[in-house]
């Protein structure tokens, strides 16, 4: 695995959280990155308000204040900067941040990097309304990001699972991955091989090589409880899978995201 350079923190900011922020800080602090907040201002919230459902999930029964929501969302990044400031300055990293509203796509494209990883912070609420976040940062997120962590819960992630399965494009990739992410490397690495292939062999090869102990977990094909159900029975408190997992097409993201007790580092 590369050295990472900047920890990138990719917050909507109807989804700031502090959770997210001091994970992204953390997470610097450790790989000796910098961080660089990027507070994202959908302007699809403000298009959202003029339209006449709002008036019906309105919590006042009438029709949203379009200056008073973009006032708020305002007031929501200029306090998340605040705190990514505080908790960088007590970790003593390197710091950046960016408010950003306008063609996020573009925007994003621009500043992506090999060297980054990405922290990505998902749901909230503005002014009392819920506001699923994940589906715009799924859509702008560049394609350019190799490392991606989804939704940390809390800044636990030293005893990851990695889950390779028999079409997985790099999976050496994956395995650097996670064992970069280790906190005791002397521990086992908990290894979840789909289907056949060869997986095995790959794997023992693999921890030859890099003196790794390996806990292998041999599943001929898996339902997504199954997954779950596996990672919370070996202890884990981290999930690292690559981009290409077929449990992850269409809402499979989604749907693993809202039930996995904890971060979920995607590798491309």
């Amino acid at each position: 695995m590369n050295r990472i350079r900047r920890v990138i923190l990719a917050l909507d900011v109807a989804a700031r959280d502090q959770e997210s922020i001091a994970a992204a800080v953390e997470l610097a602090a450790r790989l000796g990155a910098e961080v660089l907040g990027l507070f994202l201002e959908d302007p699809r919230l403000l298009r959202w308000a003029r339209l006449p459902v709002a008036r019906q999930v309105s919590p006042w029964g009438g029709a949203l204040d379009e200056g008073r929501l973009e006032a708020q969302l305002k007031a929501l990044a200029a306090q998340a900067q605040a705190e990514l400031e505080q908790a960088a300055r007590r970790r003593g990293v390197a710091w950046q941040a960016e408010v950003l509203r306008d063609e996020l796509e573009r925007t994003l494209s621009e500043k992506a990097l090999q060297e980054d990883l990405w922290v990505i912070g998902t749901a909230g609420r503005v002014m009392g309304l819920a506001v699923p976040t994940l589906a715009t940062l799924r859509l702008v997120l560049p394609q350019a990001a190799r490392w991606v962590l989804w939704q940390p819960r809390g800044g636990a992630f030293r005893h990851p699972m990695v889950v390779l399965h028999a079409q997985a494009s790099h999976p050496e990739a994956l395995l650097e991955a996670a064992r970069a992410w280790m906190e005791h490397p002397a521990e086992p690495l908990t290894v979840v091989m789909l289907g056949e292939n060869g997986l095995g062999s790959l794997v023992q090869n693999w921890q030859v090589r890099h003196g790794v102990l390996v806990r292998p977990v041999h599943l001929r094909t898996a339902t997504l409880e199954q997954l779950l159900e596996v990672f919370v029975r070996t202890g884990c408190d981290g999930l690292v899978v690559g981009a290409d997992l077929p449990l992850l097409a269409g809402e499979g993201l989604e749907q693993l995201l809202a039930r996995l007790p904890g971060p979920l580092l995607m590798v491309r």
